[in-house]
């Protein structure tokens, strides 16, 4: 019983972190949004804190909270059906809310990518698609970003919009961090699930020989009852023959004394 109140609690535990972290994340979408649409280095620089803050919280709430009371959940559910089922159910809603998650993430960084192309053009219009794009994705490089500013005609305005696309250009690289770890994230739960079923399979198994055992072992009664009826049938026969062979003897024996007097 103690064994089966752990496990609901955990289900309930684990539903309510998951209701977090979707509250989280439909944050963080609404917050990119307003990044997206944000004027300015400084503006956009006080919604990436607020960003890397509701991060931050969805990494540690996904790493060191729903994933161990998942690992948890699995060695609980040992070889119920019933459980397996409740705790892999849990793990669809986890894996469902990271792809979501992975998704919106995709969509603001190509979103960033292309919100700090048109800003470099804006002070270099003469640059082409293609430089821009590779400006915006090397503008890390200091060397570059002073040469982008010294080439520019308008360098109060190229000052503030290359600060903002160097800004924006941080946020692509946060998306494509967060995107490997959502990737290895999803890859842990999809081993944790196959571990599980490996468990759960040789548990099985180890039901299946028992019940083969069981079966053979009830197959040996039956053999070694069969045994114990023929023999003593056997035994009974034997005495039979016995008394038959007694009774002859006694019978020709009488028979002989009977046949000496008569003489």
């Amino acid at each position: 019983m103690k064994g089966t109140n752990q496990f609901f609690t955990l289900i309930q535990d684990i539903k309510d972190d998951l209701a977090d972290y979707n509250t989280l994340i439909d944050r963080l979408e609404k917050l990119q949004q307003e990044s997206l649409g944000s004027i300015g280095s400084e503006e956009m620089a006080s919604f990436q804190r607020q960003i890397d803050n509701n991060n931050n919280t969805l990494s540690d709430l996904q790493k060191n909270t729903i994933k161990p009371k998942l690992q948890e959940l699995y060695k609980e559910c040992g070889s119920d059906t019933d459980k397996q089922k409740q705790a892999e159910n849990l793990t669809a809603q986890f894996r469902a809310s990271i792809t979501k998650l992975a998704k919106i993430e995709d969509k603001y960084n190509q979103a960033n990518k292309q919100k700090a192309i048109n800003q470099y053009k804006i002070v270099n219009p003469d640059a082409t698609y293609d430089e821009a794009a590779e400006f915006v994705y090397t503008v890390g490089d200091q060397q570059v970003f002073d040469n982008a500013i010294r080439m520019s005609n308008r360098k109060g305005e190229a000052m503030t919009v290359l600060q903002e696309v160097q800004a924006r250009h941080q946020e692509v690289e946060r998306t494509e961090r967060l995107a490997a770890e959502l990737n290895q994230l999803f890859g842990d739960l999809q081993e944790l699930v196959f571990e599980q079923d490996v468990m759960f399979d040789n548990a099985n198994q180890h039901v299946a020989v028992a019940q083969d055992h069981l079966e053979r072992g009830d197959a040996n009664v039956l053999k070694a009852r069969d045994h114990a009826k023929k023999g003593r049938r056997l035994k009974w026969i034997l005495f039979w023959v016995c008394v038959i062979i007694i009774c002859i003897i006694v019978a020709a024996v009488v028979g002989g004394v009977v046949g000496s007097r008569r003489n």
